[in-house]
Parts: structure tokens; sequence; C-alpha cells
């Protein structure tokens, strides 16, 4: 069974710490089903223009010699972490920059979700996140799922925001199909605008029929703006993934993804996964 549709996983790796258990948490979504598991290491090469002919052909041949090296270091890496598991995970070396790469690959492999680490920041640099990863958070056409650190907990627990939006109506179907697999809960989490005219619709009856016995409503009336209530919600009790609608934007010839979703990413307490097209264009709370 295969409820959330994650048929083939990209999980991007760099050998770090955050990279491992980016990649565990790859591993839990195929549990839900045939999906299979794609491990990818991408490096890039480029002779400075002052460098000879010659140099230039040196430099290329010791590079092909370092990517053959690092499919090796990569099964290592892979098997480090998994243990027994890594026979699940196909593993890949490509040339390139790592953000050009990985939605390369999204193509290449066909994948239907990018699984990655990274950082958030605190202190002068809370705002920041890595570039790789943003990039990758804009341009993916799939959804992205984001782990700052370790998550060693099953998946009981989701929140999933909602406003009355199609891409809110998408998410919570992800949601849904989260919480068939690992028999979890989904919390629809509404933050309201105390001026706003209307409520959201119900929103488990977006939910497929025999999944809306699995989903909770709570509705938060905004004090603040609707990213620190949804941190601050996901701080307060033990959730163990968020699932977000995230538009994304075009500005002039890049994409923009909102500051909601960018801000919830950076400051959750738990891995959250972003579900949106690259060419969404409404408007983000």
């Amino acid at each position: 069974m295969q409820p959330a549709g994650f048929d083939a996983i990209l999980c991007p790796v760099d050998f770090s710490e955050l990279s491992g258990h980016a990649l565990r948490q790859a591993v839990r979504l195929a549990a839900c089903g045939p999906g299979r598991v794609i491990a990818a290491y991408a490096n890039w090469f480029e002779a400075p223009a002052y460098f000879t002919e010659g140099r230039v052909e040196e430099l290329k041949r010791e590079f092909t010699e370092s990517l053959q090296q690092a499919q090796g270091a990569l099964e290592a890496f892979v098997k480090s972490i998994l243990g027994d598991q890594s026979a699940l995970v196909e593993t890949r070396v490509v040339e390139g920059l790592p953000a050009d790469a990985i939605l390369k690959l999204v193509d290449d492999v066909h994948a239907s979700v990018i699984v990655m680490g990274t950082h958030g920041r605190t202190g002068y640099n809370r705002w920041m996140l890595g570039s790789v990863a943003e990039r990758v958070l804009r341009e993916s056409p799939v959804p992205v799922l984001t782990a700052r650190g370790s998550s060693a907990r099953p998946i009981r627990h989701i929140l999933c925001p909602v406003s009355d939006t199609r891409i809110s109506r998408d998410a919570l179907c992800v949601a849904a199909g989260l919480a068939a697999c690992f028999d979890a809960t989904v919390t629809a989490l509404h933050v309201q605008d105390p001026h706003a005219a209307h409520p959201v619709p119900d929103p488990c009856s977006w939910m497929p029929a025999e999944e809306r016995a699995r989903c909770n409503i709570r509705e938060l009336v905004r004090h603040g703006d609707a990213a620190e209530e949804i941190v601050a919600v996901a701080s307060e009790e033990p959730y163990d993934l968020i699932v977000l609608g995230a538009p994304r934007r075009r500005f002039f010839e890049g994409m923009v993804l909102g500051t909601t979703a960018l801000r919830v990413v950076r400051h959750a307490p738990c891995p959250v996964l972003t579900v949106g097209a690259p060419h969404e264009r409404q408007p983000e709370r």
C-alpha cells in the first residue's frame, strides 16, 4: 500500500550527520509501500580560466577518479547509517552543482518526493537556511521533506495547517495518506485571522471518507502571524511531522516560496513536508 504516493524518494547526501538523518527519514517513507530510495551525491568540476589545456585535462582525469572514489564512499556512508537496510537504497554520484544536480535528478529518477537535511539557525543567522536547501524548496516540482536533526520517534501525530485553498486541500490529503501508512492522527490546524469574515469550511471533509476518523480539527485565533502560531503549536505538543501547503510564485525569472512556509521550515522542531506545485500563483497568508 502506497497511500502517500511516494514511489521514488530522492535523498541528497553530503556525508554529514544531517544527511544521515535525512536518509533514515527517506527509508521510513519508503516503508509505506514499494517505494525506492535514491541516495545521491553531487560534485562539480570547473577549472580556473588561467590553467593550460594540459593542466585542465590532468584535472579532469583526477576529477573522474574522484567521482569513482565518491561512489564507494557513498555506498559505505549509506551502509554505516542504515546497516542491512542499505540494500534497499540505490546510490548515484553525479557531476554538477548540488542544487542543479538535485533538481535534474528529480526528472531523471522520476522522484515523487525529495528528503534532505537542513539546518535551522538561531541568533544572528536565525533567518537563514542552507542555500542548497532553500533553492530546492523554491524550485522543486515535487514535495520536499526537510529534516533538521535526528528524529527517531515513529510518526504518530501529524500537524497540517490549513486555509481555504486548493493547496491546503492537497496538503491535507497527503497528510491523510501518511497517517494511513503510519497509523497516525492528523490535526488540521486553522490559524484564523480575527478579522476574517468567514471561518474555513470543515477541513476534514476534504479528506477521503475512510480517513476522516483520523482527522482532528483545531482552530486558533491569530494573535501574531501564521508561522509563529504553527511553530508554537508544533513546539508545545509532540508532533512528529508537519505537512504544509507551500505556494510558490514567480518573481522575475526565479521562484519565491511564501514567507510563512520558509519560516516554518527554519524554526519547526520536527521534520516539515512542503507540498505545492512550482507554478502555484495563489497568495499565501
